[in-house]
């Protein structure tokens, strides 16, 4: 039985709340091809358009064939959702616009109310998985409470960050080889994402996975799908480092598939079921201090 099988298992035996705060948007694919006016310059021609959760959103879609498992999405109203619009022309994204609110409207929404809300919630989850996209919903002193709740209790709170470490105490961090370059703060625990390869876990004897590359039909909103499943793998009680491989193994599945799909939980074993484990690791470089990790 491997991690993810072990997973379904837990899930099957013991329904457990799963809280996602942050900020969630709407992600609309227009597809179509690019053409010359008369004037000479390019105009892009709209085929069809397809509109999928983003952020927060889609990091709880994520986890929607998990039954069992209760998601629960704290965010702002739908209307207030930033919308990125993705252009895709031959199955290649062209150009991206990002239609968003001032984040002042959305810091209207931190109040001691909604804070005092999230809190009460926090004491029946298993786990806390905040997406913060810096787009206002998740201010420095909301994520603190949060955090500090999470640990008082016991509760995994995982950040999918955006913003500088610091600003999530307490949490434990997952973010890219590029954010961890431009912060440069390798304190253990940190979880670095790598495209393809298997993330890397700061601290920790990291066993890599010599698993095939799979297709990549649609990366976009691959990391909430990651944070989500680490959250999911955290709440059941398997350690940070199962934890992180479930949730590479339900990214990978995530961008074989067009437009936000979630993954299914026997493709996520299926996939993990197909790895070669061995202790040859890997040489991630990011720049920071000495310039390699560990």
């Amino acid at each position: 039985m491997n991690l993810v099988e072990s997973l379904i298992q837990r899930v099957r035996e013991s329904q457990k709340r799963i809280l996602i705060c942050g900020d969630a948007m709407v992600d609309r694919w227009v597809h179509g091809h690019s053409d010359i006016c008369q004037d000479g310059c390019r105009k892009f021609v709209e085929e069809s358009r397809i509109e999928s959760p983003g952020g927060a959103a889609n990091a709880a879609r994520s986890l929607d064939n998990w039954e069992g498992v209760c998601v629960e999405l704290f965010t702002y109203e739908k209307e207030y959702y930033p919308v990125k619009w993705r252009f895709v022309e031959d199955g290649r994204i062209v150009f991206r616009w990002d239609e968003e609110l001032e984040s002042d409207v959305l810091r209207q929404e931190s109040n001691p109310i909604r804070t005092s809300y999230v809190l009460e919630i926090i004491e029946h989850s298993a786990g806390v998985l905040l997406s913060d996209y810096d787009k206002g919903f998740l201010t420095p002193e909301f994520i603190t409470d949060i955090a500090e709740r999470c640990k008082e209790s016991d509760i995994p709170c995982v950040a999918d960050c955006k913003r500088a470490p610091e600003v999530y105490g307490g949490c434990i961090l997952k973010g890219n080889a590029e954010y961890w370059k431009r912060h440069c703060d390798l304190m253990p625990g940190r979880i670095i994402t790598c495209g393809h390869a298997d993330p890397w876990i700061t601290g920790e004897d990291n066993i890599s996975g010599k698993r095939p590359q799979v297709p990549c039909i649609n990366h976009v909103g691959a990391g909430d799908c990651f944070a989500a499943h680490l959250v999911l793998a955290l709440a059941y009680r398997f350690s940070l480092k199962e934890a992180a491989a479930i949730a590479h193994s339900a990214g990978r599945v995530y961008v074989q598939h067009p437009h936000n799909r979630p993954p299914q939980p026997h493709e996520i074993a299926a996939d993990m079921a197909g790895g070669v484990q061995d202790r040859s690791g890997l040489d991630i470089r990011i720049g920071c201090g000495p310039g390699a990790i560990p």
